[in-house]
């Protein structure tokens, strides 16, 4: 704050514009600094770049009054349009510029030139002249700067007299910040301007009206001085029937008062289908309720005319025309105030058709329909700088074939120019060139294109040193490009060339096409290779041959993780499915299918909550009492501990009642932790299972962890949440009753053991089957 008022107070002075005399010498500087190299190496530039993002920052305070003092605007748009765009143009710059600053591998060369090394630099122009206008005083003179600079150019900034308040603070801005040998400002009105037109550019950047862009164009062309010209146009908007009338008034609204419409791509007129436009009308005027509750000009948001000389235009302009006011008209003279105002008109050769008002008059023309819009369109300004087309897709589309602009909003107003890394620009009269973001630093850039021959080449190139005699054979077997068409302009087709091009229509795209079904093919072999983490054994297949030596006491041949641990789904693989008790819970409690149990269970007072919870305890208990440990699950577990598999178990059922069933059928087996409910579907927690591999130390993670369940969601939870491998025992859909399905788990556990115990035998080479736990032979 205490920079912000220094600024403020040190600026506080009138406009003192330069000695013309002393022009000469100021370019002459630039021009020598860029001479000197010194703006071309990056480092260079950023610091540039970096000390003017800061030096706006610290005058913030003073950029806003002065646009109040200028233009009337006001503090959100003054961010909107000036402050935070420039600020965001820079650190958008900075990020981007070593990258667009490396040379580019130059494309569509033909094979045999690609040994030149054929590639694109990125010179900078040179000394560059920018010459801003009043509309959006500081944006449209620094963002063509950030350009500059980040080109490596220097540069001199000539803003606008007619905002002298923000014309000072850009000069203070400038000159307490970056390099003043090669970035200065130059203010003055046309005496100074015609002397800076005077001296030799490597690039004249102008912002403003087409007739002084004339005078600018025609005094370049002296010199034969490159140019980038952004003007204004009569920019049409087109309503359809089709059109949501709504939308269309409101945005269209904004678009003539951002600014008092003093924005060069606002609509300059509007073309409504007859048959909206009372309610076209309407929904603007609601608008302008909306946008201004106590009226525009009680309201800060709204701006006011630049300076009287304009005000007098617009006022004029409005007394010309043969249309009738369905809106506004409300002026005042003192404050250089007029008020958004809509006029219907009945001709494209209305003054405020035919003109550019450049200020918020909102003239309408109905129209009968869309082709009469586009004619009308083309015979007031073949090439604006914008188009405002609003419709359905096929009226919008074909509003865009059949018209040329700058650019294009569709469905809304302005909103291409709003975007600070699009490239924008104007097409024919309404101005040439473009920048912002990248297209910035491309606007002050030289693409220079360089090859390099390398010596041992000599002999290839013998072809091109007289004398010709019997070398244009040669040469048009080196270089001569055989056409893909016949003399009727149809295309030859050809199953060989199509096959060999995969249908792109070059070698090179179908070169490029094999390589990523190539690479393809090779990662999906890969992942199917890729040890068992994506491992699902159905019910009744054996795992793939590349799962059997794992095991705890060394890693398999395919280097996959050492099996360290195995969580066993309680519900429906050591215990009956929840499905069972559940429905014996439901029924006890009077719970119906559609409410959750849980839900229902919290949605009690306490009391009631706990007796329910012990009757719920009374039948998981009842429902584990009657399991049985299945043949062989002792073993089977015993087998797993002395090879040193840990065990966890993951269940939905409460603490109590899972203990209880160890204690009846597992007693002296060690199973910890517990996955709660959590952890399953619909809600698989990945922590859950990681938790188990950092208590359990496991160096590699969860991926040495097998999750062993009887229903494909469980086992999908497992997968996601990092288990390496997910046994599917059975699933209850294939109709087998919950102690079944168990059974079916532990003869699933007992095949992979058996597999287990098959690699470790392999590895020892006995190569002998080995039987499982019934006996038979693998």
């Amino acid at each position: 704050m205490a920079q912000n008022l220094a600024s403020m107070a040190s600026i506080a002075t009138e406009l003192k514009y330069t000695p013309v005399d002393s022009i000469p010498a100021i370019a002459g500087g630039v021009r020598n600094a860029f001479n000197s190299h010194k703006t071309k190496p990056i480092g260079f530039r950023l610091t540039q770049l970096r000390k003017l993002y800061w030096s706006i920052k610290d005058n913030e305070a003073a950029i806003v009054q002065a646009c109040k003092e200028d233009l009337g605007k006001s503090v959100f748009e003054t961010y909107l349009s000036e402050i935070d765009w420039c600020t965001n143009d820079i650190v958008f710059v900075t990020q981007n510029l070593q990258k667009w600053m490396k040379d580019e591998k130059a494309p569509d060369i033909p094979l045999a030139n690609k040994l030149l090394s054929p590639k694109i630099r990125k010179d900078p122009l040179g000394a560059i002249l920018i010459i801003g206008t009043y509309n959006f005083p500081l944006n449209l003179c620094l963002t063509p700067l950030v350009g500059a600079i980040a080109a490596g150019c220097t540069a001199v900034l000539k803003p606008s007299e007619s905002a002298p308040s923000v014309a000072k603070i850009l000069q203070h801005i400038v000159e307490t910040s970056i390099d003043a040998s090669c970035y200065t400002v130059v203010q003055g009105a046309v005496p100074e301007t015609t002397a800076l037109l005077e001296e030799k550019w490597d690039k004249i950047f102008y912002t403003g009206s087409a007739n002084v862009a004339k005078i600018i164009a025609k005094k370049a062309a002296e010199t034969l001085t490159p140019m980038t010209l952004e003007l204004g146009g009569r920019n049409p908007a087109i309503v359809t029937k089709n059109a949501n009338v709504r939308l269309a008034a409101k945005r269209l609204l904004w678009g003539k008062t951002l600014h008092s419409r003093q924005v060069c791509i606002s609509q300059n007129y509007i073309m409504v289908d007859r048959e909206v436009l009372d309610p076209f009308i309407a929904e603007m005027k609601l608008a302008l309720k909306q946008f201004y509750p106590d009226g525009a000009k009680e309201s800060n948001d709204f701006g006011r005319i630049v300076h009287g000389k304009q005000w007098s235009r617009l006022k004029q302009m409005l007394e010309s025309t043969k249309g009738k006011i369905v809106m506004g008209g409300d002026m005042d003279e003192s404050q250089r105030y007029i008020g958004p105002t809509a006029i219907i008109v009945d001709s494209p050769s209305d003054p405020l058709v035919a003109e550019e008002s450049f200020g918020p008059l909102i003239p309408i023309l109905p129209v009968e329909d869309l082709d009469t819009a586009i004619r009308i369109a083309g015979e007031v300004h073949r090439t604006p700088l914008g188009l405002y087309p609003f419709g359905n897709k096929q009226e919008t589309d074909r509003m865009m074939t059949e018209t040329q602009s700058g650019g294009v909003s569709v469905n809304d107003a302005l909103f291409h120019g709003s975007l600070s890394t699009l490239p924008f620009g104007g097409v024919g009269d309404s101005g040439h060139g473009a920048y912002r973001g990248k297209s910035s630093f491309d606007c002050f850039s030289h693409r220079r294109s360089v090859t390099s021959t390398p010596g041992w080449m000599e002999g290839l190139l013998d072809v091109r040193y007289p004398p010709y005699a019997g070398k244009l054979a040669k040469f048009k077997k080196m270089s001569e490009l055989k056409p893909n068409f016949d003399r009727d302009g149809k295309v030859k087709f050809s199953l060989w060339s199509y096959v060999l091009s995969l249908g792109t229509g070059s070698k090179t795209g179908g070169l490029i096409g094999y390589t990523v079904i190539l690479l393809a093919a090779f990662s999906t072999r890969q992942y199917l290779d890729n040890s068992a983490r994506s491992l699902i054994i159905p019910m009744g297949k054996r795992a793939p041959k590349h799962f059997a030596p794992l095991d705890a006491q060394t890693q398999n041949h395919h280097g996959a993780p050492l099996l360290k641990g195995i969580i066993f789904d309680v519900d429906g693989t050591l215990c009956k499915p929840q499905s069972y008790m559940f429905a014996q819970m439901r029924q006890a409690l009077g719970i119906p299918k559609s409410t959750d149990i849980l839900d229902h269970l919290h949605s009690l007072p306490q009391p009631a909550q706990d007796e329910a919870q012990t009757a719920i305890r009374a039948i998981e208990r009842a429902a584990m009492v009657e399991q049985e440990a299945q043949p062989g699950l002792m073993e089977l577990i015993s087998y797993l501990e002395g090879r040193g598999v840990r065990m966890g178990l993951c269940t939905r059922n409460f603490d109590a009642p899972v203990t209880h069933l160890l204690q009846t059928f597992l007693p002296g087996k060690t199973f910890a932790p517990i996955i709660t409910r959590d952890f399953r579907p619909p809600k698989p927690d990945p922590a859950g299972i990681l938790h188990i591999a950092q208590a359990w130390e496991l160096e590699d993670g969860a991926e040495s962890l097998i999750m062993v369940g009887d229903s494909l969601d469980d086992m999908v939870a497992g997968y996601k949440a990092g288990a390496a491998t997910v046994l599917l025992a059975c699933k209850e859909n294939e109709g087998l009753k919950g102690h079944e399905c168990t059974g079916v788990a532990i003869g699933r556990l007992n095949e992979l053991v058996g597999m287990l115990e098959e690699g470790f035998e392999e590895r020892e080479g006995e190569g002998e089957g080995v039987k499982d736990g019934a006996g038979s032979e693998r």
